[in-house]
């Protein structure tokens, strides 16, 4: 039985939209559910977005079944400059960080782990069959928000990654310590010159004042509208591979 797990409602509905007789699974304390797609039953799990959250409920999971493989889907932020809004990236490694204490700013950063994937070469090859760009890369997974164009460009001139997100590495982590194979596929939902998500990038240096005022001149819903926008592609994406995956 495999475990589909994604950061976002959105995401997760996305996979459970190809199954049938979809039904959570009760006293679970997680937001779990199971379904069947042909003959095989397949489960999934909303882990919430953030490494702490999304570790704790795939945890908690855990506990109440015992998956084969688990697949996390979503969408990610490029800091490969390559890679367009709606490509797919089958991630290889995982590699989780965190600002450096005496220097917290995004020019220090520490490498604090790193996980080997499975199956990104045939998450790969099954989006290229559907008709989609994709790549084999690793995926650097942050605590924060980053939308900044030149924080993107100083991780990828350190680290050579293709993506970032909010939760792979720490999924793997569990996984990991449960002896299961964990694999993973992201949709590109914004690209590395990007900066409709500047105003929530995380940015010690500066007060809480200077970041509410960099929203509010940005604006919510112009932020929102291109967020739904840029969304919306990699959906799309995201839908195709599945249709192909499942």
């Amino acid at each position: 039985m495999i475990l589909i797990a994604a950061a976002l409602n959105e995401e997760l509905k996305t996979a459970m939209a190809f199954c049938r007789n979809r039904k959570q699974v009760p006293d679970t304390g997680a937001d779990l559910w199971q379904a069947t797609r042909g003959d095989k039953t397949i489960c999934f799990l909303k882990t919430g977005v953030g490494p702490k959250r999304a570790a704790a409920n795939l945890e908690g999971a855990l506990k109440m079944i015992k998956p084969s493989h688990v697949l996390v889907i979503g969408y990610a932020g490029a800091i490969d400059p390559v890679l367009k809004l709606g490509d797919l990236v089958a991630v290889e490694k995982a590699l989780a960080f965190s600002l450096d204490k005496e220097n917290p700013d995004w020019e220090h950063v520490r490498l604090e782990d790193t996980f080997e994937l499975v199956h990104s070469d045939m998450l790969a090859s099954t989006a290229k069959s559907a008709g989609l760009n994709s790549r084999v890369g690793d995926a650097l997974t942050s605590s924060y928000v980053l939308g900044e164009p030149a924080h993107k460009h100083l991780l990828y001139e350190r680290f050579h990654a293709s993506i970032v997100d909010m939760e792979t590495a720490a999924l793997a982590r569990v996984a990991s310590a449960n002896m299961i194979p964990l694999s993973c596929i992201r949709a590109v939902s914004d690209e590395a010159a990007d900066s409709f998500l500047a105003p929530f990038s995380h940015n010690p240096s500066a007060s809480i004042s200077a970041r509410a005022k960099k929203l509010l001149d940005k604006g919510m819903r112009q932020t929102h509208r291109e967020w739904k926008d840029h969304a919306s592609v990699a959906k799309a994406s995201l839908s195709l591979f599945l249709s192909h995956y499942l």
